[in-house]
């Protein structure tokens, strides 16, 4: 019995640092490049508005933030991964340590001439030990525009682009209830009128058609959803389709409605995110614990007191 105590308190010991250094990992990225906006009839543009920020936090309160209005290339938000290199938005899964990452740049040319409009962002982070780490990576764009209406046609808005998403979430098997870790991406398009109205919408969904005030021609997948990873359920879960091909006529198309003369804001928002919560026994569990394995062996010494002499 004594022997058998012993191991269940060696158990509990070896529970207790197991727990203590549960590992839970998240990773979010998209890249929407090759972005091109077209105007039937000329629609003029104005100077863009625009953000590029990061944030991100590791447990006990510790924040970093970079970027934001005017910015078009953040600054890396990086906590606990010093070799991080801007605009790299290399992975670091295979890190023993606790950090997060995010980043994120916006080269905003839509409507101005040039080639096409870059945006690219990425968080990613991994938590060892209990507490909870999260990042944040996205941009922004406000774009003034004036149309025109000729020959009675109104003007129409037309959006090609292609996307290259990313989401991998896991638990590693150290990792006990309610640790989870959580990606997600998203991106949206609106047109604003003068008076505030949205006038067209677009939120890639994988869903044909479904779109506002416009007309959806492509969307082979989602660019706005998530990952989760659960205690029974602790993957690796990852969205990566491989669909689109980058350089082409423009994997994601639509087109606004015919558009009547005024002025309007275009807007374009992306961000990816996670959030990482890893868990261990709270001490009054283990001090429960303990204390039974201590009244089971005065049990098993008052046993051994009691017992009969045994006959040579």
């Amino acid at each position: 019995m004594k022997k058998a105590v012993i191991a269940m308190a060696a158990a509990a010991a070896g529970l207790a640092s197991t727990a203590a250094h549960a590992d839970t990992f998240a990773r979010a990225a998209n890249e929407i490049t090759n972005l091109v906006v077209t105007s039937s009839h000329g629609a003029t543009a104005g100077l863009s508005v625009n953000s590029s920020f990061a944030s991100a936090c590791l447990p006990n309160g510790n924040c970093t933030s970079k970027g934001g209005a005017g910015v078009t290339d953040s600054a890396p938000a990086k906590l606990g991964w010093a070799g991080y290199v801007n605009n790299s938005y290399d992975s670091n899964a295979a890190s023993g340590t606790s950090y997060a990452v995010a980043d994120a740049s916006i080269d905003q040319l839509q409507l101005s001439g040039a080639p096409y409009t870059r945006a690219r962002s990425f968080t990613e982070g991994n938590l060892v030990g209990a507490g909870t780490l999260n990042a944040v990576a996205g941009n922004s764009s406000a774009t003034l525009l004036t149309t025109t209406v000729v020959a009675g046609a109104g003007d129409k808005l037309s959006f090609h682009f292609d996307a290259l998403p990313y989401i991998q979430v896991y638990l590693t098997d150290k990792a006990i209830a309610p640790s989870q870790a959580q990606g997600s991406i998203g991106l949206n398009f609106n047109l604003i009128d003068n008076s505030g109205k949205i006038v067209f919408n677009w939120a890639p969904d994988g869903i044909a058609g479904d779109i506002q005030g416009g007309t959806e021609t492509a969307d082979p997948y989602t660019l706005n959803t998530s990952l989760t990873a659960l205690n029974g359920n602790g993957g690796p879960l990852t969205f990566a389709p491989t669909s689109c091909t980058v350089g082409g006529a423009g994997c994601f198309s639509a087109s606004t409605n015919a558009l009547a003369a005024g002025v309007y804001t275009l807007n374009l928002a992306m961000h990816e995110n996670i959030a990482v919560q890893s868990a261990v026994p709270e001490a009054d569990t283990y001090a429960m614990l303990l204390a039974g394995l201590g009244i089971m062996g005065v049990v098993a010494r008052r046993r051994g007191r009691c017992s009969p002499a045994v006959s040579p």
